[in-house]
């Protein structure tokens, strides 16, 4: 029973770590797009944060499925 405590606060700990990654690569992303595009409207900048935000989540949903799916295969 101890051990599945410990594994699971090592899991939040990785899960915690990694929103902050994406939360990290999101803001580089967004500050990278609006600097190189002067884009100083703040609605401007809310829509860059939002679609870039939008491709994130695509892209991880898209290799989750495929990491489903081969997990699936191998099994």
């Amino acid at each position: 029973m101890a051990n599945s405590g410990k594994s699971l606060e090592l899991k939040f700990a990785f899960y915690t770590l990694a929103a902050t990654v994406l939360v990290a690569i999101w803001t580089f992303a967004c500050n990278l797009i609006n600097t190189t595009f002067a884009i100083v409207n703040p609605i401007g900048q809310i829509i860059v944060a939002l679609v870039v935000g939008f491709l994130a989540f695509k892209l991880f949903m898209l290799i989750r499925e495929q990491a489903k799916r081969k997990s699936d295969h191998a099994s």
